[in-house]
């Protein structure tokens, strides 16, 4: 199953260490309100995030949001 899905266009396997920071959940944990906050995404998922939250894709499978008012 593994092979056909990096057979997928675009696909990459992740390093042990990205596959440890995968959590799961839609925000990013101990994200302090109002502070942005630098995590493991691609760029979709980065992008997909509601633009109040400000997503910005950084390269390197590496997104920044802006984490809601407390």
């Amino acid at each position: 199953m593994l092979k056909n899905i990096l057979n997928l266009q675009g696909a990459e396997a992740l390093s042990v260490g990205e596959q440890k920071s995968i959590n799961g959940g839609s925000i990013p944990p101990d994200g302090e309100c109002g502070e942005f906050v630098v995590f493991y995404a691609t760029q979709a998922q980065c992008l997909a995030y509601p633009r109040n939250l400000r997503p910005a894709y950084i390269g390197n499978n590496q997104c920044s949001i802006l984490m809601a008012p407390c």
